[in-house]
């Protein structure tokens, strides 16, 4: 896999010994989905603007704890924010007349900050969290529950997996594009994009075909 130099892959595993990697996987799941749910929140303009940011305040603060830093939350997130401006000039510019629109341009600047928080919890979970330790939580919820039958553990695991997997598609793809001289603009996503859902699609059925071989 071409990968750059000293670079950590998005949403990847870091490993690491701090309280957060040792915590039941099911705990660090649920909590931080319970956060990114949380930036969702419907409600004022200024409780829009407030929640997100605590989140954000206690996403940065659980980083520092984990070992990896808030400059690393972020990191692949590139391409989503891009075409989010998009939304931004969408959302600000009113084209019949020609103006600016400040409610329009406030909407778009709140939910740049949800999306934010929610892929920045997820890129916390996927640091200090493997596949394997979000699998192995999740049947003991259906042991638990008595609903070990419906497998529901390994469809999670195995939907959860893919989203780091998608980053590793994507860093090659990135680096692919850039040795070639391509730049970050607008074509750099409406290129690749179709290209990693391509991979993406391939990677599901050649998983698909290998739990079949196994009996599952």
């Amino acid at each position: 896999m071409a990968m750059r130099k000293n670079a950590v892959t998005p949403w990847s595993y870091r490993k690491g010994s701090t309280l957060l990697h040792r915590l039941p996987a099911g705990i660090k799941l649920a909590f931080l989905l319970l956060l990114s749910l949380a930036s969702f929140f419907p409600g004022t303009e200024t409780q829009s603007l407030v929640l997100p940011g605590s989140i954000a305040f206690i996403l940065i603060a659980l980083s520092f704890a984990a070992g990896i830093g808030p400059w690393a939350l972020l990191r692949g997130s590139g391409p989503l924010f891009l075409v989010i401006l998009w939304g931004f000039l969408l959302q600000a510019v009113e084209f019949s007349p020609l103006k600016f629109n400040p409610s329009g341009f406030l909407a778009a600047f709140i939910f740049s900050l949800k999306i934010a928080a929610a892929y920045s919890a997820g890129t916390l979970l996927f640091s200090v969290t493997t596949p394997y330790e979000i699998r192995k939580s999740l049947s003991r919820l259906e042991t638990f529950l008595r609903i070990n039958k419906l497998n529901l553990s390994l469809y999670i695991s195995l939907m959860l997996g893919f989203l780091p997997q998608f980053f590793e598609v994507w860093e090659d793809l990135c680096l692919a594009w850039k040795s070639r001289a391509g730049k970050k603009n607008l074509s750099f996503v409406v290129i690749l994009i179709p290209i990693a859902i391509e991979k993406m699609m391939r990677k599901a059925a050649e998983t698909a075909i290998a739990m079949e071989a196994r009996g599952a």
